[in-house]
């Protein structure tokens, strides 16, 4: 648990091992290195916003001529048996609907229809190619309601298409971990592949639901040894993300200008509509990050999830802006007060009970300690 100024001092770290079942586990190391899965999004946010900065592309612009896999795809509307029913889509997808999931594409454990989709065809070993992988269709128009899903990873394949088919890892290595100042070892994909990242990775656990005791699990969840995903494939250490909070908390940001930041805080769903309720019908995935929040308090920006009212019960303000990981990892920015936080563990199921009150507990202590030194 680590939380930075806009200076990028830390102003609140804690560290602490597992309580794993194992007696011969070893002792956390700061320099761990964990598998972020889906905090890999903001990542590859950040990229692709960089690239509307230069001009390669504009926020809103049609996104068929990029992503020709997805140009034809329809609106899936039912799924009976093996017979599936689909509707032309008339809006076109932009990269603003993929940084703020109102694309209408999704992951199939997360809608119904996808998840009959996948059964009905098959889909037990799905492509490690993110294109392959993906190629699915739309379940609502584009701009037309919200569903957390693999938008992300196909902004990562427009940051790549954008750039000469740069990889994703060599993309975050110049534009990314350079202009923060960090130097080599940087995070990657595949970590199998670096050797210097392989020796220093935190185990994943699962937390078992019967007795809530922790089980070693020898798979690192989320190494694509084919490709990168923008999604989820990332692993670094804690000071390599928290590089990338102080920076968008900064006075002086080297990812990208002040007024993209602001872009990145500004609500992108219509409040009381039905892209909101469609938030809170997925609540399972967010509510870890989030702290117990009412529903009127939340909105979704260009990189996470918009707590835009406070959260009084952990003393959590407005305007905070938050996602995390299928392993338990979470950070937040408040740029109004200038701080960011960031957590780390790596066990499985994400948002578990234990986990979402150790999360809630750190945050209610930092905002108290952070407000005491007014």
């Amino acid at each position: 648990m680590k939380c930075v100024d806009k200076t990028g001092q830390e102003i609140y770290s804690k560290i602490a091992g597992y309580d794993s079942v194992l007696p011969s586990a070893n002792p956390l190391k700061e320099d761990a290195v964990v598998k972020l899965a889906s905090a890999t999004k903001l990542i590859t946010s950040i990229a692709l916003l960089q690239c509307v900065e230069r001009g390669l592309i504009l926020l809103d612009d049609p996104l068929s001529k990029i992503l020709p896999e997805l140009a034809e795809q329809e609106i899936l509307t039912d799924v009976s048996g093996s017979d599936f029913t689909f509707a032309k889509r008339k809006n076109e997808f932009t990269s603003r609907h993929l940084l703020s999931h109102t694309s209408g594409l999704g992951y199939p454990f997360l809608h119904p229809l996808l998840a009959k989709r996948a059964a009905t065809r098959g889909d037990q070993k799905p492509s490690l190619i993110v294109t392959d992988r993906y190629s699915m269709p739309f379940v609502f128009e584009p701009g037309e309601g919200w569903l957390y899903g693999c938008s992300l990873d196909w902004a990562g394949i427009v940051v790549r298409r954008l750039n000469n088919d740069i990889t994703l890892e060599d993309y975050f290595v110049d534009n990314i971990w350079k202009k923060v100042g960090l130097s080599a070892p940087f995070p990657r994909f595949n970590i199998a592949t670096h050797p210097e990242y392989d020796a220093r990775k935190m185990h994943l656990a699962h937390r078992t639901s019967d007795d809530g005791t922790l089980e070693h699990m020898d798979s690192w969840i989320l190494d694509n040894e084919k490709d990168q995903a923008g999604g989820e494939g990332l692993s670094c250490t804690t000071a390599d993300y928290v590089a990338v909070l102080a920076d968008l908390i900064s006075d002086s940001p080297k990812l990208l200008d002040p007024s993209t930041i602001d872009l990145m805080f500004s609500p992108q769903l219509v409040p009381k509509s039905p892209s909101i309720d469609m938030v809170f019908q997925l609540r399972l995935a967010w509510d870890t990050v989030s702290g117990p929040i009412a529903a009127e308090d939340v909105n979704h920006g260009l990189g996470g999830l918009l707590c835009v009212g406070a959260v009084p019960e952990i003393g959590q303000p407005g305007n905070t802006l938050a996602w995390g990981g299928a392993c338990n990892v979470v950070w937040w920015i408040n740029r109004d007060v200038g701080v960011a936080g960031w957590f780390a563990t790596q066990q499985t199921p994400f948002g578990n009970a234990v986990v979402t009150k150790l999360v809630n507990a750190w945050k209610k202590d930092f905002w108290a300690k952070f407000r005491a030194k007014g």
